[in-house]
């Protein structure tokens, strides 16, 4: 594969896969299905719509989406995360090359792994032996620790069993690094697999044979977000993520203007906060939860204000403020552009150039935020 693809799908499939997949294997055809033909393939049809058809394969206990032209997704749950059976490439592999076509080494067919539970992992690492040492280099993290067997059995490990920068050793008699399993463990020790980042753990066998890439080539499909659309890798970075939505339409309304409980929504997810049982206004929980914190948002205790429209200038103050730094209007500007949050709108870097008292748009915010990621401000102070 000598090209990353683009592949676009809607919105409400990636949605799908987002809320529902932890391991998954996909591929674009660009070819309609007709499934009248196709559903008597499965053993059970779980949800079916004009655009897509959620089943089970034969063979398998997990599942597949299709969508009417083309695109073919088989993953594993959520709970079962990265639980694939690492044989012969993977269970979700056969699945997907059984549905999607008949030779997956075609050129033409490229397909991609991806972890939506664990986005930031880079390579699944499958079934090493027991018997094997092997080396996790310095640096590397570790998100998913697993044991499983052919009977599609599947246990989560301690991921702090391992050692980093270290040689890791498994015993057949049952233990990890010295660290005995439980008798349990013991019976389904068959074989382990794991999600790393920032290095591929080097085998004592065939390291190419155990590993995958893990991609995201999958864009969300957006009817008013051309391809050439200045946005667009920042509208896309923002929908993976769940910070922002689109719209039932298939829109994204780029140009639309944010209220200010918007903005606040959006920044709490952006730094963590995990949202409870709705209270009060739509957006309360998501205000209490800066409270401590007392960023310049005027919604804390006012609802009318909750649905003021928001400014370049009060992104910028409230930027500032969670980072712990000078919020006044020019102090927060100046922190924009010292942290190449932005270089003003026509590069000037002016306090006039900022435009400050300019309402703030879907598309604007949506690059804000993937700048911030970008420079490490992941964290309130």
């Amino acid at each position: 594969m000598t090209e990353k693809p683009e592949w676009e799908v809607p919105a409400e499939i990636y949605n799908i896969l987002r809320e529902r997949a932890g391991m998954t294997v996909y591929t674009h055809t660009h070819k309609p299905v007709d499934f009248n033909n196709m559903k008597y393939g499965f053993t059970k049809i779980y949800e079916q719509t004009p655009n897509y058809i959620i089943a089970r394969p034969h063979n398998t206990k997990d599942y597949m989406l299709v969508s009417k032209d083309g695109f073919y997704a088989a993953y594993t749950t959520k709970e079962k995360g990265a639980a694939i059976d690492a044989e012969n490439g993977s269970m979700l592999w056969r699945t997907l090359r059984n549905y999607a076509f008949e030779d997956i080494w075609d050129e033409d067919n490229q397909y991609g792994y991806f972890h939506f539970g664990q986005p930031q992992a880079t390579d699944l690492v499958g079934e090493v032996l027991l018997t094997e040492d092997f080396l996790i280099p310095e640096g590397t993290k570790v998100y998913e620790f697993a044991l499983y067997d052919d009977s599609d059995w599947y246990k989560q490990l301690p991921v702090d069993m391992l050692k980093i920068g270290g040689i890791n050793v498994f015993s057949k008699w049952g233990s990890v690094n010295g660290i005995e399993l439980s008798e349990e463990e013991r019976y389904h020790l068959r074989s382990v697999l794991f999600l790393t980042s920032g290095g591929t753990p080097q085998m004592s066998y065939d390291p190419d044979r155990l590993h995958w890439k893990l991609e995201n080539w999958l864009y969300p499909a957006f009817i008013d977000v051309r391809k050439d659309h200045w946005a667009r890798e920042n509208i896309t970075w923002a929908f993976r993520t769940g910070l922002i939505q689109g719209f039932p339409d298939g829109r994204f309304q780029p140009l639309s203007l944010l209220k200010e409980s918007d903005f606040t929504v959006i920044a709490a997810k952006y730094f963590g906060f995990k949202p409870g049982a709705t209270y009060g206004h739509r957006a309360q929980q998501y205000y209490d939860f800066f409270k401590p914190y007392n960023l310049p948002l005027k919604g804390y205790t006012n609802d009318t204000a909750k649905n003021g429209i928001v400014t370049r200038g009060q992104l910028a103050q409230v930027i500032a403020a969670s980072q712990g730094a000078a919020y006044g209007p020019y102090s927060a500007v100046g922190f924009m552009y010292k942290n190449n949050l932005s270089s003003g709108t026509t590069g000037a870097k002016t306090f006039e150039d900022y435009h400050f008292n300019e309402p703030l748009t879907r598309a604007q915010i949506s690059a804000f935020f993937r700048r911030m990621e970008a420079a490490g401000m992941t964290a309130l102070k």
